[in-house]
Parts: structure tokens; sequence; C-alpha cells
């Protein structure tokens, strides 16, 4: 490690890292916008600018992300020439930039609102028009490009160069006709292309499924894990004044997933707002599966258990550690869904298998079953609890309905099924709404 003195204070620091990052990790606010810890470092934007004394040399003002920490150096964040390098800075991207913060998405969380704010950057001095370029360009599927909002940070060009390895925007004209394009106009490809909205610090590239979905300040924010394979990213899940999983983003994980997650894993959150959700409890009567109370729900099962001993507890592959090990106590044999691999596997972050607890429920004793043969076993059973969400829609709801009249099945998901074998059904949360444990891929 290496000792600076930053805004007054000795601080260790690593000198494999930029100085920014040392800033960062020391609680000094540096403003960036080419930068980004998951990217190299190309300087372009300027806005990163400290004052650096190094032993008897004068202090000189300098970008933070292109340079190296050394010892003994002395860093203002807060020195006067920076500020004012920075706002000379602001004053040439804002020179371009359209004043529409209020329709536009990143509104709220847009790092050039609140710097030109934090800056006191309120007005340009320039009365000249400014450049007409293109908006609301289609990219593709996923992605939409405003030209005009671009600020050519490069942050989109050099993840798809350095962290998917597969090239696909550029930088294209010089000086003051450079803008963001895709290689032949092609449109943009590959199951990462949304992590560029998330990269991009000011509005220029949006989903194109969030584009006036919701105020971000109207956005509830929860840190989760995904549970579209076995990767297991990091993730906040966002929620429309508490009603409406409106968006799923990356949380930074250095160990797991880093900075990013696959488009896969990002637009999977329609499936948390299903309707028709099993919010209580049914209970097959006289007239089929009936609504009662939890507790007579509850009852029914544990007699049931008393008259035909331990349940085959079929699990759902999202069932966490916790939930496996109550389910252990009942004594019955234990299994868990295993559907086919999926064909999004790459070297990346996808894993290509859609079991998020495969590697916790082998360790507890549960055997994987391909639905048919989890099927199969239910059959020769008297008594099965299905446990998890998403565990009938893996064996399918004909499928259920195939199953013997005599079988007992006591089903805990988050949607109901109307099948003859059904006994008790108690709805359960979600994963983006229960706490507990997965061990993913890598232990």
């Amino acid at each position: 490690m290496t000792k600076i003195v930053l805004d007054g204070r000795e601080v260790e620091v690593d000198p494999k890292k930029p100085l920014i990052a040392a800033c960062h990790e020391h609680a000094a606010h540096v403003p960036m916008y080419c930068y980004h810890p998951g990217l190299s470092p190309v300087g372009s934007c300027r806005i990163c600018q400290v004052e650096v004394k190094q032993g008897e040399a004068p202090a000189r003002v300098v970008v933070a992300c292109r340079t190296t920490v050394v010892e003994g150096m002395v860093v203002d964040t807060e020195a006067p020439k920076a500020h004012e390098a920075r706002r000379q800075c602001l004053e040439f991207l804002l020179k371009n930039h359209p004043l529409d913060c209020p329709i536009c998405d990143k509104a709220g969380e847009c790092d050039l609102q609140d710097y030109a704010f934090m800056e006191g950057q309120g007005e340009g001095r320039s009365v000249e028009p400014r450049r007409k370029l293109e908006k609301r360009k289609s990219l593709g599927d996923v992605i939409v490009l405003d030209q005009e909002r671009c600020i050519l940070c490069s942050r989109c060009v050099r993840f798809f160069e350095e962290v998917t390895k597969k090239p696909q925007l550029t930088v294209a004209g010089l000086g003051a006709r450079s803008t963001i394009e895709t290689f032949a106009d092609r449109p943009l490809e590959g199951n990462y292309q949304g992590n560029v909205a998330d990269l991009c610090p000011v509005g220029a590239l949006t989903l194109q499924s969030f584009r006036f979905q919701a105020r971000v300040w109207n956005l509830s924010k929860a840190p989760s894990t995904c549970g579209e394979c076995s990767r297991g990213c990091s993730i906040t899940v966002e929620v429309l004044r508490k009603h409406e999983v409106k968006r799923l983003r990356p949380r930074p994980n250095p160990a797991v997933n880093q900075y990013w997650m696959c488009d896969h894993g990002r637009f999977s959150h329609p499936r948390f707002n299903a309707p028709a959700r099993l919010a209580g409890a049914l209970v097959r009567g006289s007239g089929g599966l009936e609504p009662v109370a939890r507790e007579v729900a509850l009852d029914e099962i544990a007699n049931l258990v008393r008259v035909h001993g331990a349940p085959l507890i079929v699990a759902s592959p999202w069932l966490t550690q916790e939930e496996g090990e109550r389910a252990r106590v009942l004594g019955g044999a234990l299994c868990f869904i295993s559907p086919a691999p999926s064909a999004l596997k790459d070297d990346f972050l996808h894993t290509g298998d859609p079991c998020p607890n495969r590697r916790g429920l082998e360790a507890l004793g549960f055997e994987p079953l391909a639905p048919a043969a989890a099927l199969a076993r239910m059959a020769q059973a008297k008594l099965v609890l299905l446990l998890g969400e998403r565990a009938a829609e893996l064996l399918g709801a004909e499928a259920l309905t195939q199953l013997p009249a005599g079988l007992r099945l006591v089903l805990l998901d988050t949607h109901p099924v109307d099948a003859p074998a059904f006994s008790v059904e108690l709805g359960v949360p979600d994963a983006s709404e229960r706490t507990g444990t997965w061990i993913n891929v890598d232990g």
C-alpha cells in the first residue's frame, strides 16, 4: 500500500489503482463521466481534475483517472483551481447538450445534471444554436440512442471492446462532428446490451422497455440476487410506488458479476408482476379448491402427514438454503426439479444452468430430477409436497392434471393451479420478496 495525503488526511491506497479510485474509496468526491471502475481509463471528459503536489514541484491540476498514486503525494480535491477546471469542462459539455431534463428518462440519476448543479453551472454564455443530431435512434431491440444528449465519454464503446470482447460501437467522425454509431449501422446483438444504458452517464442510451415508464425518484430500491441462472448476479430490484417491479439493475460484486448482468436476467422482472397471485390458502372441498385461513390449511397439511406419512418433497430450484433445511425436517425423500440447460450459456456470466441454487440443494441432499422424472416419481407417491416458486410451472399445468386422482398433492407456490390431485395450496413470496441464501456455481 502507498501513503498519500488526501484532503488533509493521510491515507493508504492501492498503487495499482488510479488516483480517482483512491479518492472514491476514502470518501473524497471527485466527479467522473468517462471513468468507470470496470473499464480502462481514457481521460477524455477531463471532469475528474484535482490538484496534486509532489515533493518540491509546484502544485498542478491533473485528471485523477489517468494519474498514478505515488508515495507522499498531496491531493486536494476541493482546490479552487480544480473546481475552475471542472467548471470549464462542464461548460463545454453543456454547450451542445439539449435542455430537456424534464422529459429525459435519466433525470434524477443523471451525472451531468448532478455535477452541473454541484459546480454551480446554471447557465451558458454562448448564444449559438446547439448542434442538431439524430434523436430516438433504435440500436436494436434493447437500446435507443439520442445523439444530441451524448457527451462522447466512450463508456459504451469500451464496454463492448473490453468486457464482452465483441466491439459493436464506435466514435465516428472527427472533432465536433463525432457521434456514437454502430458498425455499418447494424443493430446491436448479444445478451449484454442493457449494460450500456447503465453505463451511460447521461440520457443518451436508454432501455426501450423502460422509456417513460417511471420517474426514478418514485422507485424503491432493494438489494437482491438474480435467479435466472446459477451465477447469482447481485442486482437491485426497483419497485414503482411499492407496487410494480419496473427495473432490475446490476449491483457491483467483484467476486460474482463485477458491474454487469445479462439481458435475460435484466428483463425477467415481468414475472414478478404476474397477476392472479396466490395470496392466501386454498383447501379442496366439495366445490373444489376453496379459500381458507392459512392456519386451517396448515392443519390440513399436518393431517395429511399423519395419515400418509412423510411426503415426497419436490422442490423448486429457487428454494433457498434456509427453506431446504426446514423441508428436511419432514423426513421424506428429497428432490428438486432440474430443467434442461439453456442455450444462453456463454463464457462471461450466464452459466446456462437454470437452477440458481443447484449447488446448495445438492449439498442438502436434494436429488436433481428432470421434470418428466419428477412427475414419474410423484405418480408413485401417496403424498407430495411441491415446494417453491415456479415449481408447478416447471412441471407444466397440463402434466399436473394427469397425475393420479388418489395422489394427495400440497402446493406451496406463488400462483394457484387447479388440478384434481391438489389438496392444499399455500401462497409463498417470490425471489424479489423474500430473504435467504443461494449457493452459486462457484460456491
